[in-house]
């Protein structure tokens, strides 16, 4: 908390009460009117330094943000700036991350609470992505959702990077590129509507809901085929969409849950310097133990702590819990 300096003359509140009763020798008239008008003049101006100083603040970039400032200082930061708009197709336009203009739906009670609320979600992997992308280098986002982290992404790797977003789910899909259009994105993020699963299929019938039960640390539930609770949506695996090599790929619990990791073995063998950060569930996982034994071999495992920083952890660590972030790489992060 900062310390302001202390009122001097009684302070301006004071010295306006006096003003108007004709306290301490002012004369009424004309004379008070103006004595009025140049306290209250006064006092905006303090209150304006005050905001410029401690209180609203542009955010120019969320990487030199987060490197200034401590976590609670990011958070007020972006708190000062949210800001939400209802719109009649049930969506709610909000500011994320002080900076970014976003659709949301009104009904999500998952993410779009956060995002509107408090404008940014999981500090600990947004402040650990500005630290581990840098610009010109290829992300994917995996369940990209709305584009939270796809919109971070594509201003961490710059004009000369690139964000592949994918998102099966033909709503979400719907609002992640007007998010991405509506910020200027469209030239650095490329979206496609399918699940990064373990083995190509045609199409498959998936569940439709908003962003809960991607986030949840619980098992879908069961899904009610052809009602509006689901979607047709081709399969493909990250390997089958793009031959290139690529810096970063965010895995989400649905992604897990439907393999992508089995589906990207050829990206992470063409691609050395490779991060991977992967929200592991084991609830989510059809085989937890040999899938994070497959990972350890590769990889040394580590997990994202709520501090933003990697560390160490076995293989039964994860497993007894509900959800851990993993962080896979042959480099050390940042």
């Amino acid at each position: 908390m900062h310390n302001l300096p202390p009122p001097q003359n009684g302070g301006l509140f004071q010295r306006l009460i006096r003003k108007i009763t004709g306290d301490g020798g002012a004369s009424g008239g004309g004379q008070g009117l103006f004595h009025l008008r140049s306290e209250l003049a006064r006092l905006q101006s303090s209150v304006a330094q005050l905001n410029t100083a401690y209180g609203r603040r542009e955010i120019a970039s969320i990487k030199s943000l987060l490197t200034e400032a401590g976590r609670s200082d990011f958070e007020a930061a972006v708190r000062d700036r949210v800001h939400t708009i209802p719109l009649p197709d049930g969506t709610v336009l909000c500011r994320v991350l002080g900076r970014y203009k976003m659709y949301v739906d009104a009904a999500d009670r998952g993410l779009a609470p956060h995002l509107m609320m408090e404008g940014f979600w999981q500090y600990w992997i947004t402040a650990f992505l500005c630290r581990n992308l840098d610009r010109g280098e290829t992300a994917y986002d995996l369940e990209a959702g709305y584009g939270y982290y796809s919109l971070l992404m594509s201003e961490l790797v710059g004009m000369q990077g690139r964000v592949v977003a994918l998102e099966y789910n033909p709503w979400l899909y719907q609002l992640l590129n007007r998010n991405i259009i509506l910020n200027g994105r469209n030239t650095v993020v490329v979206s496609h509507r399918i699940l990064a699963a373990g083995q190509a299929a045609t199409a498959q019938e998936l569940p439709a809901w908003l962003i809960e039960p991607s986030a949840s640390t619980q098992p879908a539930a069961p899904l009610a085929y052809g009602s509006a609770n689901s979607c047709i949506a081709p399969a493909m695996t990250l390997d089958g969409l793009e031959q290139g090599s690529a810096d970063l790929v965010l895995v989400s619990a649905t992604a897990l849950e439907h393999g992508a990791l089995d589906g990207m073995r050829g990206l992470m063998d063409r691609s050395p310097s490779l991060r991977i950060i992967v929200q592991f569930v084991p609830g989510r996982c059809r085989t937890p133990r040999e899938t994070l034994k497959a990972l350890s071999d590769r990889f040394p495992l580590r997990f994202i702590d709520f501090d933003a920083r990697a560390k160490p952890i076995s293989i039964e660590e994860v497993i007894k819990a509900s959800s851990v972030t993993l962080f896979l790489s042959l480099t050390d992060p940042r």
